[in-house]
């Protein structure tokens, strides 16, 4: 979920402000939430396999949740990496 999170906010999630610089894309109403169905038709996941967490934890949870977030930016550079090499790499997209 956390990846498919952070693939949705770098790839569909636009940043609209008023003309009175007011934020208008601030809540799940105003953007498109990425649905399971976004997710690419090959996506290879391995789960950890944990006995149990080693540190005390709050009902021994062991964190799985927002940490992926941050991968879906491997989405955005492959994206921007697929689009240089049309020009072979002499354009960066930004």
């Amino acid at each position: 979920g956390g990846f498919i999170q952070g693939m949705g906010w770098l790839t569909t999630e636009e940043l609209w402000w008023d003309d009175k610089g007011r934020l208008r894309t601030h809540a799940p109403s105003t953007y498109k939430i990425p649905l399971a169905s976004d997710r690419p038709k090959i996506f290879n996941v391995t789960l950890a396999d944990w006995s149990e967490a080693n540190e005390p934890t709050v009902h021994r949870s062991k964190a799985v949740g927002e940490p992926p977030f941050p991968l879906g930016m491997s989405v955005l550079h492959a994206l921007s990496d697929a689009v240089a090499s049309v020009a072979d790499h002499r354009i960066c997209p930004r």
